[in-house]
């Protein structure tokens, strides 16, 4: 059946604001696939910030060009459903691989994350073991401390040495005027 061009544009409409907030998303095919197992996915998502829908693909497309993801035709074929992620990436697309597992109607078709994608369930996987966005500015936080800290111990070094050196000086003194006064 055929959709009216106000409801295309609609649809448009939708599909770029969720897209505006969107970090990626994951391309399923859903053939098969039962209303309950549907609902199960939309909710395991909704607890690591996705969603979960089912998509026009021609109008997707344009709407994934129009906020600059990529689109690759190959993906977008057929009866598909997305998991888009407004979070975490990483997490989202590890939610998607077990419900995956869990369910064999749930067919991965790939990822698309800004003008990367990654194709099959193999790219799923190479996605879903990226650092989550915390784990990454953790390890960036890490690689830019570490020199400041090994120059602070670098720094202190020899101000240790030289209170080391003094304190031995000082406790020499005080050694030898205790000394002299009992004699």
């Amino acid at each position: 059946m055929a959709i009216s061009k106000q409801k295309k544009t609609e649809i448009m409409d939708t599909y770029l604001k969720v897209l505006s907030k969107a970090s990626g998303l994951i391309v399923t095919e859903y053939r098969g696939f039962a209303m309950k197992n549907f609902n199960a996915t939309r909710a395991e998502l909704r607890k690591v910030q996705g969603a979960y829908t089912v998509t026009k693909n021609t109008i997707f497309k344009r709407a994934l060009k129009e906020t600059g993801f990529a689109a690759p035709d190959d993906l977008f074929a057929g009866p598909t459903a997305v998991a888009i992620a407004f979070g975490d990436l990483s997490t989202v697309t590890k939610t998607v691989l077990q419900r995956a597992k869990d369910d064999d109607k749930l067919i991965l078709k790939g990822a698309v994350m800004g003008e990367m994608v990654f194709h099959g369930k193999e790219g799923v996987e190479t996605l879903s073991t990226l650092p989550t966005l915390d784990e990454a500015r953790a390890t960036l936080m890490g690689l830019l401390l570490s020199p400041a800290q090994q120059f602070v111990s670098l720094v202190n070094q020899p101000a240790q040495g030289v209170a080391q050196i003094l304190k031995a000086y000082t406790d020499k003194l005080q050694g030898g005027e205790s000394s002299g006064d009992a004699a």
